[in-house]
């Protein structure tokens, strides 16, 4: 490969896909500064970020100018090679809105599938950050198929999943535990989850739901299962560091994801590489995770009656684990291996600095 880089990754310090992002740049030797908008440890603030509404059109940005300002002087002081923003709104923005550096941004999700349809404003943010850009990587290819309209000639966009460490998550001794790993957001549907365990309560006695994660919902959800005396099946189990997710994922038998919509859900691959049946929504972000009679069943979003049906079918139906044991591990490793990834991006990486010369 070629010499080491200088990269500016422009993305919230805290979040752990940004810390595993910096960490894997790190050990191959390339140089790597995070500029966000968060405060945080091992990070270039360049906050507080300013509000994206209605006040941009009445004083012309000025808020927005002067924090872009702020970065680019920052960057201009770390001289990269190529900066890398995450997320089509705030850091990607910002990102974009450098100049004199190649410029990569990432699209998770929320940032094309949502934001945009929210207002004039948002919708015109998100797709100046397209055009703006040298590379746009999106993590699914219905993501992808939606920002390729917005780009000049001159982008370059692709698909990547990013995926998972495939040698850290492994099939374990498989015990009676269903597992919500998505957080408590409107987005996940978490309640979905709980209105089909009420439903099916009696069945599944010998089970333990756990749910994990923390979110704007968490207590209507605690307050749902007291009053329909659920507290002996499901249990909350707040934030669960990654080394401990490893070990509960492996032993879980099923891994639920009624989200409405998504990118390329982590928590899925992660559920995949360790062998769990997966029950998720039929949205675009699951359809290639989620393969009937291979990796899991699905059900309609927001439809408790029919992920009902489909946990006691994935309880009953022993063949079901048999082929998420083999196929799921098999899947991710072919299609979403994080070191594989990561390579392919650093080769992008080169590229464009190599044009930029």
């Amino acid at each position: 490969m070629g010499s080491k880089l200088r990269i500016a990754v422009v993305a919230n310090a805290n979040s752990i896909h940004t810390i595993r992002w910096v960490k894997w740049l790190r050990k191959k030797k390339h140089e790597v500064t995070v500029f966000s908008l968060n405060e945080g440890e091992d990070c270039v603030y360049f906050g507080p970020e300013p509000a994206l509404d209605r006040s941009l059109i009445f004083n012309l940005g000025k808020n927005v100018r002067k924090t872009t300002n702020e970065l680019q002087t920052k960057i201009d002081e770390f001289k990269p090679d190529i900066i890398h923003g995450f997320f089509l709104i705030n850091h990607g923005m910002y990102a974009s809105r450098i100049k004199g550096y190649p410029k990569v941004v990432t699209a998770l999700g929320s940032d094309v599938l949502i934001a945009p349809n929210e207002s004039k404003l948002m919708s015109w943010i998100v797709k100046r950050t397209v055009k703006n850009s040298d590379l746009i990587i999106s993590v699914a290819d219905h993501l992808n198929d939606i920002v390729s309209p917005w780009k000049e000639n001159h982008v370059e966009s692709i698909t990547s999943p990013l995926g998972i460490d495939v040698k850290k998550f492994k099939p374990l001794k498989k015990e009676n535990l269903i597992v919500f790993n998505r957080g408590f957001k409107e987005v996940y549907s978490p309640l979905t989850l709980l209105e089909a365990i009420s439903k099916i309560s009696d069945k599944i006695k010998n089970y333990n739901v756990i749910m994990c994660g923390k979110g704007p919902l968490l207590e209507k959800c605690k307050k749902y299962v007291s009053k329909h005396s659920l507290n002996d099946l499901i249990s909350f189990s707040g934030y669960v560091p990654n080394e401990d997710l490893v070990d509960l994922l492996g032993r879980a038998k099923i891994l639920v994801s009624p989200a409405l919509s998504d990118g390329t859900p982590v928590s899925i691959l992660e559920g995949l590489a360790s062998g769990c049946i997966i029950l998720s929504s039929q949205i675009p972000a699951n359809k290639f995770w989620t393969v009937k009679n291979k990796t899991g069943l699905s059900f309609d979003a927001e439809n408790s009656s029919q992920l009902s049906d489909c946990i006691l079918k994935a309880i009953s139906d022993s063949s079901i684990e048999e082929k998420a044991l083999s196929f799921g591990p098999q899947m991710v490793e072919k299609h979403a291996d994080w070191n594989t990834e990561m390579l392919r991006i650093e080769q992008k990486y080169y590229n464009l600095v190599k044009i930029a010369k």
